[in-house]
């Protein structure tokens, strides 16, 4: 078996093989047409083929389908509470440490533990990275209490050529153990994450350039351009006018007399000829599909929900979607943040709690058996204890 040391060596191997200086937020680049097509020809005077840019961070967030479910999942992350435990080897379970370390209950000086937790998996979703400084030591865990979050977009990964590695941010470089990372999902031997905007940029920039063309059609009542005929000779400046006319019916929809001998020919075409509703019902669907949230969340066309399986569909958005960008967060904050034998975990049920019939005959069925005890049932539901009976003890 190779040892850790020997694991280290090979890491620093991959490494040395990286760019010398990474940014976070930078798209994975790719040639595309209009970059082969000169070499085919052997020519620089190829003919130039429109191409649409990346969504950056702002466009995509502008965009509706794409900046709700983030939201969504941001606050899942940011609303949902998470605890630290540790196994108890007598009752054969983990349990919730009775003195909680400080980094759970408040992980960022500066800020709200919501919006603390809120930006972390928005970090992860957008750019597949959380970077923060490591604060002071909890004495309660050994390890850091609170962290400082740093702006993921403008952090920067420098490896040198021996293999290691330094963050860098506004000219200032720190070490590997000054700064506390987030990798919301790597490839082996790779240090750092690939959020949504960095996978998916080039297809949500189409998204976008679709949705722009779309709104320009619709805003202009999807009326199509027009040839107009005028009878007879016209000047240059009767031909503006005609244009300004026609521009005028587009822009306010308001009926426009023309000069007698005048045709108008509109060239024939509309919105759901062109297929827009489509289009942009598609893109919806594909951007839920890159962030990776149920289309029905974000009020697109989904399975029909009943009242009894509301609860499992929430299930079913924590499991497969918001589990996807908040697990990262837990598991590296347990390696991190905190001593060997403790982890930190999002309490889930607290989140999927079922409608109050539907609790209480779970609960009432658990006493009945045996398996919970009364006040543990009365837990369950939010209540104290039983006050014990008059002159008892």
């Amino acid at each position: 078996m190779a040892s850790r040391a020997v694991a280290l060596s090979y890491a620093r191997t991959r490494l040395r093989g990286s760019s010398a200086l990474t940014q976070l937020s930078r798209p994975t680049g790719r040639l595309g047409r209009r970059d082969l097509i000169p070499f085919l020809l052997d020519t620089v005077d190829a003919p130039t083929i429109p191409t649409v840019p990346p969504a950056t961070e702002s466009d995509a967030l502008a965009y509706p389908p794409f900046g709700r479910a983030v939201a969504l999942l941001a606050n899942a992350g940011a609303s949902t509470n998470w605890y630290a435990r540790r196994f108890d080897s007598a009752l054969g379970i983990s349990i919730p440490i009775a003195d909680q370390p400080a980094f759970v209950g408040d992980p960022d000086p500066l800020s709200t533990l919501w919006n603390y937790r809120w930006a972390a998996c928005e970090d992860g979703i957008l750019y597949g990275n959380h970077v923060a400084l490591k604060g002071d030591i909890d004495w309660r865990t050994g390890r850091p209490g609170w962290v400082l979050p740093l702006p993921v977009d403008e952090v920067w990964l420098m490896v040198e050529p021996d293999g290691s590695y330094h963050w860098v941010i506004g000219g200032i470089t720190l070490t590997a153990d000054e700064v506390f990372h987030v990798s919301f999902g790597a490839r082996s031997g790779q240090l750092l994450g690939r959020g949504v905007l960095k996978q998916y940029a080039d297809s949500l920039g189409g998204s976008l350039a679709a949705e722009s063309y779309s709104r320009d059609t619709f805003a202009a009542g999807a009326l199509p351009p027009a040839v107009i005929a005028a009878g007879g000779v016209v000047d240059q400046k009767q031909a503006d006018d005609l244009k300004s006319k026609w521009r005028d019916i587009v822009s306010t929809r308001e009926p426009v007399v023309l000069p007698s001998g005048t045709t108008l020919l509109p060239i024939v075409g509309n919105a759901e000829q062109a297929q827009l509703v489509d289009a942009r019902k598609w893109n919806a669907h594909m951007t839920a599909n890159a962030v990776g949230i149920p289309p029905w969340k974000l009020g697109l066309d989904g399975p029909t929900m009943t009242y009894q399986n509301v609860e499992t569909g929430d299930i079913d958005f924590v499991r497969d979607s918001a589990d996807r960008w908040m697990r990262p967060l837990t598991e590296a904050v347990t390696k991190w943040l905190m001593p060997a034998g403790t982890e930190v975990v999002w309490d889930y049920d607290s989140r999927m709690r079922a409608d109050s019939k539907s609790t209480m005959e779970i609960v009432t069925g658990y006493f009945s058996a045996g398996i919970i005890s009364e006040d543990e049932a009365r837990a369950k539901i939010g209540l104290p204890p039983k006050p014990a009976p008059a002159g008892w003890g």
